[in-house]
């Protein structure tokens, strides 16, 4: 139901893509292939295992609000084996991996600037990045690195670029599934953007208008791009609108 249209052809098109220039280019051998992807899954088990000692793990006796979403969440999404962490860490961010278990780890800043209904959507938008396969792709992928001052990062960007930022479409839609909470959603992606403090201040009207002019195909291109694994805000609030007025709004007119 939530997953971003096209986002499985731009996979297949970009793994295409990318044996392609193996082959040609690298001499791609089957077993350094196979050897590269053992690493990933072993590095990521060493990972999840890290947050053990380095994060604060959330169940039942530990921040238990959060917890109940978390475990309502992936009980919807039909997932068995999922862990939730908190680390400190000042940005507002989250993440997720795993193979055959999933890990979503929330940073503190999030956790302090965000209600409690917006957690809920982005342990939502979390969980669909595990639900939809997502994690399983980019741990293999993962030692590409990202464009953060590399070229073998860039080169990554560039060829898993587009079908990153549809996956944030894909989970954002998810995380609005679970939830059902447009608003919450909404102001959560805002305050990804600015913060708690300033959101406090801002001008939502003025945000609402900056948002429709940015509707444009230059805007778009921009964004492609950019190198960037995430969409623009702007984007993203686009496209839940439309998801929600498609899936939910336009269903709860047709009943009454």
């Amino acid at each position: 139901m939530y997953r971003s249209p096209n986002e499985g052809l731009v996979l297949f098109i970009t793994l295409c893509v990318l044996v392609a220039v193996g082959w040609l280019f690298l001499n791609l051998n089957l077993y350094i292939f196979v050897g590269g992807v053992v690493f990933a899954i072993v590095g990521i088990h060493i990972q999840q295992t890290q947050y053990l000692g380095s994060a604060v793990r959330v169940y039942s006796k530990q921040f238990p609000e959060i917890y109940e979403l978390f475990k309502a969440h992936a009980t919807k999404l039909e997932i068995a084996h999922a862990s939730l962490y908190i680390r400190q860490d000042p940005t507002l961010n989250a993440g997720t991996t795993g193979i055959n278990r999933c890990t979503v780890v929330l940073n503190s800043a999030l956790v302090e600037q965000l209600s409690l209904k917006e957690l809920s959507f982005v342990l939502g938008h979390e969980l669909g990045h595990y639900q939809a396969g997502h994690t399983k792709l980019s741990s293999i992928f993962s030692p590409l690195g990202s464009a953060g001052g590399n070229l073998i990062g860039m080169v990554s960007d560039m060829l898993f670029g587009h079908w990153q930022r549809l996956t944030e479409y894909t989970c954002d839609n998810c995380g609005l599934v679970v939830t059902k909470d447009i608003d919450s959603a909404v102001t959560a992606l805002i305050k990804l953007a600015v913060g708690k403090s300033l959101f406090d201040k801002l001008d939502m009207e003025a945000y609402i208008k900056q948002i429709k002019r940015s509707q444009t195909s230059a805007v778009r291109l921009s964004e492609a791009l950019g190198l960037s694994t995430h969409p623009l805000t702007a984007n993203r609030i686009t496209n839940l609108i439309s998801f929600w007025k498609e899936n939910f709004h336009k269903r709860e007119e047709d009943v009454s």
